[in-house]
Parts: C-alpha cells; structure tokens; sequence
C-alpha cells in the first residue's frame, strides 16, 4: 500500500516528472509554465501551508496540497494520482491528509478550481462533499481554471 508522507526534495525530479506527465499526456495542458514544481517546499510548505506525495515502491504515484490563505481559508492544489491508481482509494487518502492538515491549521473553508476537461476530480470532488461555486474570493488566485469549488469545515 502507498504511503503518504510530507514532500521532501529526495523526491523533487521524480514529484515534477510525475504532475508534467499528467497534465501533458494526459490533459494536453503543455501550454503553462508551472515554476511552483521547481520551488515545492517553498510555495507549498511555508506559512502554514504543506504538500504531500503518495509513494509506493520508491516511486511517486500521488500527489496533494494545502495553501493557507489567511483568514481561516485554504486553497486545494497539485492533485494528482497516477493512473493506475486511481479507483484504489488513493485520491480519497490523498484528500484527507489535506483536510486532516487543514482543520489543524485552523482552516474552516477550502477552495480549489479545477478545468472541464477533467471530468472524473468534478465528480470526485462533488462526491466528497465539494459544493461548485460560480467564483473564487476576489482576493485569491484563480491559477488559470474556470470551474471552483469550496469546501466548508
């Protein structure tokens, strides 16, 4: 069974690899520069906020995070499991270490946005109590998505 543990840069080539080949391969999102995958620990684990990976066999195969935004507010990022996985629990794992995280943190609503394309983290999302919302706050980033999502704690 994969382990979920706190992201550490042993892992850093093998976490960028694994999110790129993702979103390219299988979404054809070639098009973004992502600079926060070569500045994991501090974009996402800084300020109270934190970034997990899934790892089975040495190899990453799932991947979340939590920014804490202030104001008892969290946003959803980088999550990802790799195809083979998916349908094995994994994501639901993955998510709740994030919220695990978050209620910790203090954090009492979670935000994420996500793009029509990726049909199966809609209905993951929905399905794990994610209301759809028509927009963000105006004071966080939308990081290029058109469909949000919050989650209240």
């Amino acid at each position: 069974m994969a382990k979920i543990i706190e992201y550490n840069d042993l892992y850093k080539a093998q976490t960028k690899k694994f999110i790129l080949r993702i979103l390219i391969e299988e979404f054809g999102l070639d098009t973004f520069e992502r600079p926060d995958l070569d500045a994991i620990r501090s974009v996402y684990q800084e300020g109270g906020s934190n970034f997990w990976i899934a790892v089975e066999n040495n190899k990453v195969i799932g991947s979340v995070a939590i920014i804490n935004y202030g104001n008892k507010r969290g946003y959803l990022k980088r999550m990802y499991v790799d195809k083979e996985y998916r349908g094995s629990g994994l994501a639901k794992r993955l998510l709740g270490t994030a919220v695990k995280y978050a209620r910790a943190s203090g954090i009492k609503v979670i935000f994420l946005g996500t793009i029509e394309g990726m049909g199966a983290a809609n209905k993951f999302y929905k399905k794990n109590g994610f209301e759809r919302i028509e927009k963000l706050p105006d004071d966080l980033p939308g990081f290029g998505d058109t469909i949000f999502y919050k989650l209240t704690l």
